[in-house]
């Protein structure tokens, strides 16, 4: 899907995530369909010199010396999905070993 889909993002009113413009540009850029235009290609420099980065000390993110904001409890149980909305977990598959070859 990411191969001939456009990126789109979420409602920010309807799931209350707000992106900023350069975290929008910087998710299109790595998801560019165009492997010779997408972002990353040059290397961990071109990403972090990407503007969503301005700020950011690059030496610290590296080295995962950066708190984060938000961390996730994990499970060492491989189906857990807990940390995922309930109206995404909650849906059928449309995705099955049939067509998924056709997605690539």
């Amino acid at each position: 899907m990411i191969k001939k889909r456009e990126v789109t993002f979420p409602d920010p009113e309807r799931y209350k995530i707000n992106m900023s413009p350069e975290c929008k540009d910087f998710i299109q850029q790595l998801l560019s369909k165009d492997p010779s235009k997408r972002l990353g290609r040059g290397g961990v420099a071109e990403v972090l010199g990407h503007p969503w980065f301005k700020g950011i000390d690059h030496e610290k993110l590296v080295n995962r010396q950066i708190p984060t904001n938000y961390k996730p409890k994990v499970s060492a149980d491989a189906l857990d999905v807990s940390n995922f909305d309930k109206e995404f977990t909650d849906e059928e598959s449309t995705i099955t070993m049939l067509n998924a070859g056709e997605l690539a």
